[in-house]
Order: structure tokens, then sequence, then C-alpha cells
């Protein structure tokens, strides 16, 4: 499905300018002195009801760190981790496609695991209509995420919006958007932030009228399956950085597609991804079955961002354990070890694709 651009937004209100800045767990006060920080976003958190059956143990409960302990190690060394919640979240009915509801446990593991802030935005918030927002926010304030996107009331929208995160010298502000909810109404008072040029200015003005030193957008756009962006995507990208985002992070392809650093003139001053792809799902061919990893890390100097940017491929491997899949994010360096003869041409194929899609124009990932 193709993007508007000009989707308007599904409650209106006055805009008010009103500061909200989020207690990050990472947060202390010795970081005051850090003039660095590390970003790592993931793709799609997809939950496919054979996902949901796998993650189940004979006892019945849920579990999901076996599915991220390979990544584990790669998230863990950032300082923000960032991902896109691509189902609402339940303690019971769940189901898969079309209308996703997972474990609220998923959430937890993903915690566990190191994701900070999940966006809640997408063509799949809606599919389980006003308590399926409402329980979503529940288990994830619940467990202390941060998340944005998907909001109970006007209200809190206003105060929340955008999302601040303080470390050091950087205040970040986080804003979301998706281009629709399947046709599915937003009721009962709730809030979904969708693509409207008009609010987006509003609301990135806002976040430089608070100080903010970067500004992050997250964008659900873009046509499913298309492993390049479309001219809507690049048209709306660039109006965003023109309006001061100098970070736009896009989902809802469920392929990779290309990205590039921002430039002006012979300096860079930010990043788009167009989509990361999947970071775990059901989805088998090709260019589906994964996704990759962004890290940014950004450096302040004498009040001027420099940007170095890389990515890390991920394959997600299916196996069949006591007659029930489970399913494993495998990084690239580590698919060979893993992995060994198993699945071996998927996933030579699948990290050569996404080499192919990106072209080198940023840096693979690296422990160095």
């Amino acid at each position: 499905m193709r993007m508007n651009v000009c989707v308007k937004i599904s409650v209106f209100v006055c805009f008010h300018f009103v500061v909200h800045i989020a207690n990050a767990q990472h947060y202390t006060p010795d970081s005051q002195e850090k003039d660095s920080i590390t970003l790592f976003f993931v793709g799609d958190v997809m939950q496919h009801y054979p996902q949901i059956e796998g993650a189940k143990d004979p006892a019945g409960n849920y579990g999901y760190t076996a599915c991220f302990q390979y990544i584990r190690p790669y998230l863990t060394k950032s300082d923000y981790v960032f991902a896109n919640l691509e189902t609402t979240l339940s303690d019971r009915n769940f189901s898969g496609y079309p209308r996703f509801c997972a474990p609220w446990q998923l959430a937890r593991d993903l915690q566990f695991c190191g994701v900070d802030l999940l966006t809640t935005n997408n063509n799949h918030c809606c599919d389980k209509g006003a308590k399926g927002i409402k329980e979503t926010i529940h288990f994830l304030d619940s467990l202390h995420i941060l998340h944005t996107g998907t909001f109970t009331d006007t209200t809190t929208w206003l105060m929340e919006t955008p999302l601040y995160i303080r470390h050091g010298k950087f205040k970040l502000g986080v804003l979301s958007y998706t281009y629709g909810t399947n046709g599915i109404p937003v009721t009962g008072g709730q809030v979904v932030s969708i693509i409207d040029t008009l609010i987006m200015k509003r609301q990135i003005t806002k976040a430089r009228l608070d100080s903010a030193t970067n500004i992050i957008v997250f964008l659900h756009w873009g046509e499913e399956y298309a492993n390049r962006q479309n001219e809507e995507q690049e048209t709306l990208a660039a109006f965003l950085h023109e309006q001061g985002a100098d970070i736009v992070i896009g989902s809802h392809p469920h392929v990779v597609q290309p990205l590039e650093y921002t430039l002006e003139g012979q300096d860079t001053c930010g990043i788009t991804v167009y989509s990361l792809g999947n970071f775990i799902s059901n989805q088998r061919k090709r260019y589906t079955n994964g996704g990759i990893c962004v890290e940014l890390h950004l450096v302040q100097n004498n009040g001027k961002t420099h940007y170095r940017m890389s990515y890390l491929s991920c394959y997600v491997f299916r196996n069949h354990e006591n007659e029930r899949l489970r399913y494993y994010i495998v990084p690239e360096p580590d698919a060979p070890a893993l992995l060994g003869s198993r699945d071996s041409l998927l996933y030579t194929r699948f990290f050569q694709d996404t080499d192919d899609i990106l072209q080198g124009r940023a840096a693979k990932y690296s422990d160095d």
C-alpha cells in the first residue's frame, strides 16, 4: 500500500507547546559530561501465529529470550535501542495475521535483551480496537519501557509528544508517524500519530524550541516488499530534514531499502534509512527473511553533531524443535559458526541481497 503524505490525523485538536521529558533508564547524573551517544535501530517486530506457538513452553508459559540470544550482545553495547512493535499486546486471545495480538512477555524479553524504546503506531496498531491500544500501553508502562506513537487520550498525546531522552550533552526528541491503520478507525478518544505534514512540522518546531539537540522521526511508510524507496518517501524525508529532523528511520515494507547520509555542502547533517526490514517474523520469501540493524554514533563538537553510521545484517533462522518452530535472529558475523550448512544458501543470499541494496552507502558493523 502506498503511503499518502497528506493523510489527515484522526483527532483534531489545538496544538499546545507542553514539555515532557522521559526519565530514560540509562540517564545518570555523571552522564552530563558525555559528548557522544550510540543509537541502535532494529526493524519490525512481527508476531505471526507460529511464532506465538513457538514461544510457548510445555507448561503454557511464553518466553522469547531464546529468539534474541544471538543479537543481544550487539544490542547491549549501545546506549539506546529502538524497535517497531508491529503487534498489539495482551495476556490472552492471541492471534497472528491479519489481526495481530501477542503475549506481553514479548515486550518483557525485548527489554531484557536491550531494547529501550518501542514505536507502537503502524498499520496493525488498531488490530484489536481501542482495547488493544489500551492494553499495549498498559503492559509497556508496567514494564517501564519507553514508547511513542499511540496514546490513550489527546492530553497524553500533547504532553508526551515529542518524547525526550536526555543523555549527557544530548537531548533527543523522538517522533513517530504511520501512513494509516488498515482502515480500522481510532476510537475511544485515543490518538494514533498519523502522517500529516502540518502536524509534523509543528511537532518538529516544538522539539527545536524545547532545545532538542537531535530529532529522530520514525515513519511507517512505503510499499510493502519493494526493496527501493518510492518518490513519496523521498519527498517526505526531504521535507522532514528541511524542518530540522536529522534522523529519519523507516519501517513497513518488510524488506531492506536503501539508506543515505544527508549532506549540507560537504558536511553530514543527518541520515535517512528508508526501511530496516524485519527484525523478527515468520515471513520466508526472498528479502523478507531478515533485516538490518543500524548503529548510529553521534559526537558533539562545538555545538555541532557528527554522524557515523554502520549496518548489521540479520537473518531469521527457523528451527523445528520438540514439534514446534523456534525462531532465532542470527547476525551476519555469527551465521557461519552458529548455522554452518543449515540454511546456508538462504542466509548467504539474504546477506548478499542486502549488500546489493545498500550499495556501500554505509560501513558494515564492526566491533572496533
